[in-house]
C-alpha cells in the first residue's frame, strides 16, 4: 500500500478523523456530545474513558495486558465510539421537540463508553498470559460487560452500572430480551450497530477479513481446518456477502430496528457508511469472480500504538 493510501486508510468513513489519533477520535465524540447535551453529560467522564480504553489496550491497566488480537484492536474501539457518538446525534435529529424517544445525556454517555469498550473481553487478564486473545471470542461480549460493571461503579455513572449488558448485543447470536426497558433496547441497539458498521465500512475490511479475522477465528476453531466453517481464507471471503445480506442486514434491521438507517438522513442520502460498505461488497464480488485474491493489495496493520508498536 502506498504512503498516500496508507494515510488515508487510518481516517473514519467520512474522511474527517484520524482513528490512530486518540485525541482526534476525542474531539470528534465530544463535539458532538456537547452540542447535544452541554453540561448535562459528564465530559470528563468521557476524556478519562478513551485515557482508560488507551491504557487498556497498551497494557498499561492493571490486571490485563497488552492488546494482540489483529482484527479487534485499538483502531476499531476508537471507531465504534465515535460511529455510536454520531448515531446518537442522528437520533437526537429525528426526534421532535420534547419527544418520550429522547436520550437524555447521561445514558448517551453510557452508549459512546460501552461502544468504545465493547471488545475489552478479548483483552487477556496477567493470568491469561500464555493464551491469545482470541481464543475468548466466543465469551468475550460477557467478559465485558463484567469489566465495565466493576468500571462503572467507581464513576459518575454508577447508578447505571447494570446496564453495561447493553454490550451483549454485540455477539451475533444475541436477541434482546423482551423485558428490557425501551430505552435500553434502543440504546444496546446502537451499540451493536456501531459496532457492525464499524467493521463493514473500514476501507481495509476485505484485507483485515483475509489477513487478520480469519486468523483470530483459527484461535477458537472457526477456522483453519477441514472440518471448520471456514477451512481457508478463500472460503471466508467467498462467505462473506452472504454474512452480511442474511445475518448482519437481519440484525441491523429486525433485532436491532434499523437505526442504521438513521444514518442516511445525518448524512442527507449520501450516507458514507453506506457507501463504504458497498463499495467493500462490490469489489468482493469482482474478487470472487476472478477468483484473483492477490488484488486484495492493501496491507493494514493491527493499531495499539505505544512502544512495542508505533503508532
Amino acid at each position: 500500500m502506498r504512503k498516500r493510501e496508507f494515510q488515508l486508510s487510518r481516517f473514519d468513513p467520512t474522511g474527517e478523523v484520524d482513528l490512530e489519533n486518540p485525541v482526534a477520535v476525542e474531539m470528534a465524540t465530544k463535539s458532538i456530545l456537547d452540542r447535544l447535551y452541554g453540561e448535562s453529560y459528564d465530559s470528563a467522564l468521557l476524556t478519562q474513558g478513551i485515557e482508560v480504553l488507551v491504557q487498556v489496550y497498551r497494557g498499561r491497566y492493571p490486571g490485563l495486558l497488552r492488546c494482540d488480537t489483529l482484527y479487534h484492536d485499538l483502531r476499531h474501539a476508537l471507531e465504534t465510539g465515535l460511529t455510536m457518538a454520531r448515531l446518537l446525534d442522528a437520533h437526537a435529529k429525528s426526534l421532535t421537540s420534547g419527544s418520550v424517544d429522547n436520550i437524555d445525556g447521561r445514558h448517551a454517555l453510557l452508549g459512546v463508553l460501552l461502544a468504545l469498550f465493547h471488545d475489552v473481553g478479548l483483552l487477556r487478564r496477567e493470568t491469561e498470559a500464555q493464551s491469545w486473545g482470541a481464543v475468548f471470542t466466543p465469551i468475550h461480549e460477557e467478559r465485558g460487560v463484567e469489566f465495565m460493571r466493576r468500571h462503572l461503579s467507581e464513576t459518575t455513572l454508577a447508578p447505571l452500572a447494570e446496564k453495561a449488558e447493553c454490550i451483549m448485543p454485540t455477539k451475533l447470536v444475541f436477541k434482546i430480551p423482551d423485558t428490557w426497558s425501551p430505552l435500553d433496547r434502543k440504546l444496546a441497539s446502537m451499540v451493536a450497530s456501531a459496532d457492525l458498521l464499524s467493521q463493514l465500512a473500514d476501507c481495509c475490511y476485505l484485507e483485515k477479513c483475509w489477513n487478520f479475522l480469519f486468523l483470530e477465528f483459527s484461535a477458537f476453531g472457526l477456522a483453519g481446518t477441514p472440518d471448520s466453517t471456514y477451512p481457508d481464507r478463500e472460503t471466508l471471503m467467498a462467505k462473506t456477502s452472504g454474512f452480511y445480506s442474511k445475518l448482519v442486514l437481519t440484525r441491523l434491521e429486525a433485532e436491532f430496528c434499523g437505526v442504521h438507517r438513521l444514518m442516511d438522513s445525518y448524512y442527507s442520502g449520501a450516507n458514507p457508511y453506506q457507501e463504504a460498505i458497498q463499495r467493500n461488497l462490490g469489489y468482493l464480488a469482482d474478487i470472487l469472480s476472478t477468483r484473483d485474491f492477490s488484488r486484495l493489495r492493501r496491507r493494514p496493520r493491527p493499531f495499539v500504538g505505544g512502544p512495542l508498536l508505533d503508532s
